[in-house]
C-alpha cells in the first residue's frame, strides 16, 4: 500500500494488487473487478481494511458509473451509484475503485474532519465528480491524486480531448493527473499531493484496463476518519 499522511486524524492508501488471494488476470488484491469471485474480493477488501487497522463490516464502496454525484457514506451501505463518498463519521471505511482512472482522496483540514474518495475517469472528470466531492466537505480541504494511467500512455479521441483545457492534452495523449489536480484547486482544495504513478506501465503493481483489457482486476483508494 502506498500510504498518504493527511494532515488530521486520518488513515488513508492507495492499494496495490500486491498481498491478496485472488488467482489469474485478478492476482492477487483484486478489490472489485467484477469478473473475479465474489468471496475472493470481500476476502481482499478484508485483508486492505486490517492493513489500515479499519472494520471490514463497516466499509462503504459505490457503484461507479462515472457520474458526477458524490453521496454520504452509510456504514456498511453499499452498492449506491455514485463516483465520490464522502463522512464525517469516524470509523466508517470508504473505498473509491480504480483500473487506470483516477483514485482522489480529499481531507478536511479545519472544522470537523471529514475524508472523501473519488474515482475520477475523464467522464467524472468533465462531469464535475471533484467539484462534487470538494463541495460536500467545504473548501477547507487538502488532496492527493493517486495512480492512474498516465499522460504517458493515455490516448484518446478528439471528443474527448475537447472536454478539456488544450495544454492538458499533447497530441492526443490526455494528463489525468493534471486535470484532477486542476479541477481540484480550481474547486478551492488549499493543497494538492500527486503520486504521478502510471498503472498502464507498472504491471507488478498495478491493474491495468488499458494493458490488460478484460478481464482486469481493481485497485482503489481507501481511507477514514480515525476515531
Amino acid at each position: 500500500m502506498i500510504r498518504w499522511e493527511a494532515p488530521g486524524p486520518y488513515v488513508v492508501a492507495f492499494t496495490t494488487r500486491v498481498g491478496g488471494v485472488s488467482t489469474g488476470p485478478h492476482a492477487s488484491l483484486n478489490l472489485g473487478s467484477r469478473e473475479d469471485e465474489l468471496a475472493r474480493i470481500g476476502e481482499n477488501r478484508r485483508l486492505a481494511c486490517d492493513a489500515l487497522g479499519l472494520d471490514s463490516e463497516r466499509l462503504v464502496v459505490n457503484r461507479q458509473r462515472h457520474t458526477a454525484r458524490a453521496i454520504r457514506a452509510r456504514s456498511g451501505v453499499n452498492g449506491e451509484v455514485a463516483d465520490a463518498l464522502w463522512t464525517d463519521e469516524p470509523g466508517v471505511p470508504l473505498l473509491a475503485l480504480a483500473a487506470d482512472c483516477v483514485p482522489i482522496a480529499i481531507a478536511r483540514t479545519h472544522g470537523t474532519p471529514g475524508l472523501a474518495v473519488v474515482h475520477a475517469g475523464w467522464r467524472g472528470l468533465a462531469a464535475g465528480v471533484v467539484e462534487a466531492a470538494v463541495t460536500s466537505l467545504g473548501a477547507d480541504s487538502t488532496a492527493i491524486v493517486g495512480p492512474s494511467i498516465g499522460p504517458c500512455c493515455y490516448e484518446v479521441g478528439p471528443e474527448v480531448v475537447e472536454q478539456f483545457d488544450a495544454d492538458l492534452a499533447c497530441n492526443r495523449m490526455l494528463d489525468l493527473w493534471s486535470a484532477a489536480e486542476r479541477a481540484l484547486t480550481r474547486a478551492g482544495v488549499s493543497e494538492v499531493d500527486r503520486l504521478d504513478l502510471c498503472t498502464r506501465c507498472d504491471p507488478e503493481r498495478f491493474f491495468s484496463y488499458r494493458r490488460s483489457g478484460r478481464p482486469h482486476g481493481a485497485q482503489g483508494v481507501i481511507g477514514a476518519v480515525i476515531e
